[in-house]
C-alpha cells in the first residue's frame, strides 16, 4: 500500500488562536499602544533617531508609559505601526499572539498543533484502559511511535484579529458564573475583569495544507503493537478514517459540553448552548470532513483524549491542595465574536481533488503576491510620507529661522531710528523706517507718525520762513504800506532793516513818515514811544531826525 498524501482546506469555525509563545505576547505600553479604541501594535526596526528622542523611548519602556510614548510619537505613530486592530475590550493582560512565519510574517497553524488535536481524538479512539500517552502510541525512540506516520504540515492563513475572552467558572461547586478575578466569580457576565484578548484568525477564514500517512514506512515496521489493529485500519482507511475518528470526538465532547452548560447555567450561557448545537450541526453523517477543536481554550477534555470521564458534570472533587473540596475541570475558556459567546478553536478539515488546490494554491499565491506587492507600496508610501514630513519640518525650520531674522532686522531699524530721533534727525529716521513700513509693529508704526509729525512741523516753521524772506525782500514802502497801528509800523520797519542788511535811506525815511502820518490819530500819540525800538538799527543821528520829522 502506497503513502497516502491529501490535500486538505481548514476552514475557521470559532475563532482560533495558535499561540506564538509567552515571550512574545504584546504588552501594553511597550509593544502597542491604544488610540482612538485602535490597537496599534509597534516596530521600532526603521525607526528615525533624528526625530525620536531613543533616550526618553528606553525610559518609556522601562515604565510601560502608554500615555507618554503616545505623546512622544505623536504624527510618527502610523509610520510604526506594524499592525492595527479594533480594540474589543479593555483588558490589563498582555495580549496572546498568533504565531507567524518568520520570513514573511504571515499567520499560521503550525502543523504540529493540528497534529496535536488529530493525536488526541486518536488516544480517545485506541485506548481502553488508564495506559499513557507511549503506551498507547509506541515510543519515539523505541521504532514503534505511531504518530510519525501522520505527518501535517503548516497551514498559512490569510489573517487575523482580536477577540476577547473570558473564563467560565463554577461557584459553590453548584452554580454557573464568570470569574471576574482571582477570587470572584459570580452569574453576572461581564466582557472586562480577568479577561484576555487573543490574536485569532477569525471564523470563516480559510488555508490550504497537507496531511500525509506514511503507509509504506508503518507497513515496514517490525511490530504495530499496542492496539496494532486499530492502527493498521487507520492506516488503510486513510483520510476518512481520520475524518471519522475526529468527528466521533467531537461529537462526544460537544454533547458533554453541552450537558455541562445546562447543568451550570449562568448569564449568556444559552449562546454557549445555541453554539454548540451549530456546531454539532456541521459534524457530518458521512465523514466527508471533520470538526475539530484545537489551540488555545481547547481545555483539559479535548487536550487529553477526553477519556477520563463520560460526564462533565460528574468529575470528582479536589482531595488537597488550596482547591481542596472544588470540583475539578471546571473551569472554560470562552470568546466573544459579533456579539455572541462562543466556545474557541473548533475547525472544519476536508479534502480538496488535485484541481481544487492548484487552482487554491494558484489563488493564495497571488493574494500573497498582491499582500506582498501592498506591504512594498505601503513601506514606499511611508519613506514618501517620512520623506515629505521630513521636508516640511525642515520648510518650516527655515520659515521659523526667517521670520525670526525678520523680527530681528525690524526691531534693529526700529532702534536705529530711535537713535536717530533723539538727534533730531526726522527725515533720516523717516527714510529708515518707510524701508519696513508694511511689517512694523504698534510702536514702530508710532515712531514712524512721530517722523512725520515732526518734518511736518518743521517743514511749515521753513515755509514761513521762506515767505518772511519773500516779503522782507521788497522795498519799504510795499512792505509797511497800510499798516494800522504804532507797533506795528515800527516793527515791520525793524525786521525789514534787519533783513538782508537794508539801509535806511532818505527814500525809506519819507516812506516811513508818510506812513506814520496816515496812522489814526490814537495810533500817533504812541509813535514816539514805539520810536525807541528803531535806535540799535537806525542810529541816534537818524532816530532824532525821525522823530523831529514826527513831532
Amino acid at each position: 500500500m502506497e503513502n497516502k498524501r491529501y490535500s486538505i482546506e481548514l476552514k475557521v469555525v470559532t475563532p482560533l488562536a495558535v499561540g506564538a509563545g509567552g515571550e512574545r505576547d504584546w504588552e501594553r505600553g511597550i509593544d502597542y499602544v491604544v488610540k482612538d479604541d485602535k490597537v496599534h501594535v509597534l516596530d521600532f526596526s526603521h525607526i528615525d533617531a533624528s526625530t525620536i528622542d531613543i533616550h526618553q523611548l528606553s525610559t518609556l519602556f522601562q515604565k510601560s508609559d502608554e500615555a507618554g510614548m503616545l505623546q512622544l510619537l505623536d504624527h510618527h505613530l502610523d509610520q510604526l505601526t506594524k499592525y492595527v486592530f479594533d480594540l474589543p475590550a479593555e483588558t490589563p493582560n498582555p495580549i496572546k499572539t498568533f504565531l507567524r512565519t518568520q520570513l514573511y510574517d504571515r499567520p499560521v497553524v503550525a502543523g504540529s498543533s493540528l497534529k496535536g488535536a488529530i493525536r488526541s481524538t486518536f488516544f480517545k479512539h485506541l485506548r481502553t484502559d488508564e495506559e499513557k500517552n507511549d503506551e498507547v502510541f509506541g515510543k519515539l525512540n523505541g521504532g514503534n511511535d505511531f504518530m510519525r506516520h501522520i505527518q501535517v504540515g503548516d497551514i498559512e492563513m490569510p489573517a487575523t484579529t482580536l477577540v476577547n475572552t473570558k473564563i467560565f467558572n463554577l461557584q459553590h461547586n453548584t452554580e454557573g458564573g464568570w470569574k471576574h478575578d482571582r477570587n470572584r466569580t459570580n452569574g453576572h457576565y461581564n466582557p472586562v475583569g480577568f479577561n484576555t484578548l487573543y490574536e485569532c484568525v477569525a471564523p470563516g477564514q480559510t488555508g490550504i495544507g497537507t496531511i500525509t500517512m506514511t503507509t509504506n514506512a508503518y507497513n515496514l515496521m517490525p511490530h504495530h503493537e499496542p492496539y496494532g489493529e486499530k492502527k493498521s485500519a487507520i492506516m488503510r482507511g486513510g483520510i476518512q478514517a481520520l475524518f471519522h475518528i475526529a468527528n466521533q470526538a467531537t461529537r462526544d465532547y460537544l454533547r458533554k459540553e453541552k450537558v455541562f452548560f445546562q447543568t451550570y447555567p449562568a448569564e449568556r450561557t444559552d449562546e454557549l448552548i445555541d453554539c454548540i448545537d451549530r456546531l454539532q450541526a456541521l459534524i457530518p453523517a458521512d465523514d466527508s470532513c471533520c470538526l475539530l477543536k484545537m489551540s488555545a481554550g481547547v481545555g483539559f477534555h479535548s487536550i487529553t483524549g477526553d477519556w477520563q470521564f463520560p460526564d462533565y458534570t460528574d468529575t470528582d472533587y479536589y482531595k488537597d491542595g488550596r482547591n481542596q473540596g472544588k470540583k475539578r475541570y471546571k473551569s472554560r475558556k470562552t470568546a466573544e465574536w459579533k456579539g455572541r459567546l462562543c466556545l474557541m478553536g473548533f475547525v472544519l478539515l476536508r479534502t480538496l481533488d488535485e484541481g481544487e488546490r492548484d487552482e487554491r494554491v494558484s489563488a493564495l499565491n497571488a493574494t500573497h503576491a498582491d499582500i506582498k506587492k501592498g506591504i512594498m507600496a505601503a513601506a514606499q508610501q511611508r519613506e514618501e510620507e517620512m520623506a515629505a514630513k521630513k521636508r516640511a519640518e525642515e520648510d518650516e525650520a527655515r520659515r521659523r529661522e526667517e521670520e525670526k531674522a525678520r523680527r530681528n532686522h525690524i526691531q534693529q531699524v526700529m532702534d536705529d531710528a530711535q537713535h536717530l530721533q533723539a538727534e533730531a534727525r526726522w527725515e533720516e529716521a523717516l527714510r529708515l523706517l518707510q524701508t519696513v513700513e508694511e511689517d512694523l509693529p504698534a510702536e514702530g508704526k508710532q515712531q514712524l507718525e512721530a517722523c512725520r509729525q515732526a518734518l511736518a512741523s518743521i517743514q511749515s516753521q521753513v515755509a514761513a520762513q521762506a515767505a518772511a524772506e519773500q516779503r522782507f525782500s521788497q522795498p519799504l514802502v510795499d512792505v509797511i504800506r497800510g499798516k494800522t497801528s504804532a507797533g506795528n509800523l515800527v516793527g515791520t520797519t525793524a525786521k525789514w532793516l534787519k533783513s538782508a542788511d537794508h539801509q535806511f535811506g532818505e527814500e525809506e525815511f519819507n516812506a516811513f513818515v508818510a506812513e506814520a502820518r496816515q496812522l489814526p490819530a490814537a495810533e500817533q500819540k504812541k509813535l514816539p514811544d514805539r520810536l525807541s525800538q528803531l535806535a540799535t538799527v537806525l542810529g541816534p543821528e537818524l532816530l532824532q531826525r525821525l522823530q523831529s520829522a514826527l513831532a
